[in-house]
């Protein structure tokens, strides 16, 4: 029989020991991506009345493998002139606050499959023109991508949370368990334009609150973007002077980063 030598034996050996941890390698991890956009818009009128109107809002987000990260910061504010009556003669008008509105959340999602993941996040409104100063909301959920392409996405969430709301007539805190649903939906109708909609509920024994955003967002170039957009706010659960549900009506100027 013939034997190889001790010396090409031992040489192949070291050679497999040198190239396993190559061989073995499993394919690199993805590079964590981060995306981002600015809104902002400003209205001013003059003349028979004044009203000055500013809202902007800043999106950011991180793809890190099978999690997602996304954080966003808004704010409100309107100022309108007074009408004349109740001791406001016409030449002595003033400007007001009529809105000032501003808050953030952040969320974490992770990929239970191409489809569906859990989500976690927190939310923080404050609002000096409402029924509530302020409400912070911390959710878990289920969601489920039901279309993600280039052309349409619809992504659906649901579960439990937690809701603390200072109510402004009584000056108390209110805690109590809520229901959380959530739906994203975008449209591709052209290669530059798009259908924006959102829709977030929130439930529990101090009331229901609905908001929905619907927009329209037209691109100028690959960075900066037109966007009409119309923002319905619902509280079923309001004092004796507040109305339900409050309208915005916005044209701003869109700056992403992808």
């Amino acid at each position: 029989m013939h034997r190889k030598p001790a010396g090409t034996v031992l040489g192949a050996a070291l050679g497999l020991a040198l190239a396993f941890p190559t061989l073995a390698q499993t394919a690199p991890a993805p590079t964590p991506e981060w995306t981002g956009s600015g809104e902002f818009g400003l209205t001013s009128a003059s003349g028979n009345t004044r009203s000055q109107n500013l809202n902007a809002q800043l999106k950011a987000g991180l793809n890190d493998g099978n999690w997602h990260h996304n954080a966003t910061v808004f704010w409100l504010r309107n100022r309108g002139e007074t009408k004349p009556g109740n001791g406001v003669t016409p030449g002595n008008q003033e400007m007001r606050d009529t809105a000032n509105r501003y808050g953030l959340g952040l969320s974490s999602a992770y990929d239970l499959s191409a489809r569906s993941y859990l989500v976690g996040g927190v939310r923080y409104d404050h609002d000096n023109f409402a029924t509530y100063l302020w409400r912070g909301v911390a959710s878990v959920g289920y969601g489920y991508r039901w279309f993600d392409d280039a052309r349409m996405r619809l992504l659906t969430e649901i579960g439990p949370g937690f809701r603390r709301s200072h109510d402004k007539k009584t000056g108390k805190v209110e805690n109590e368990a809520i229901g959380r649903g959530f739906a994203d939906f975008s449209y591709r109708l052209t290669d530059n334009t798009k259908l924006l909609d959102s829709v977030l509920v929130e439930s529990g024994r101090l009331g229901t609150f609905v908001q929905n955003d619907l927009g329209v967002q037209v691109a100028m170039s690959q960075r900066l973007a037109l966007k009409l957009g119309y923002q319905v706010r619902y509280n079923s659960k309001v004092d004796p002077g507040f109305k339900k549900t409050d309208t915005v009506t916005m044209l701003n100027l869109v700056y992403a980063v992808e």
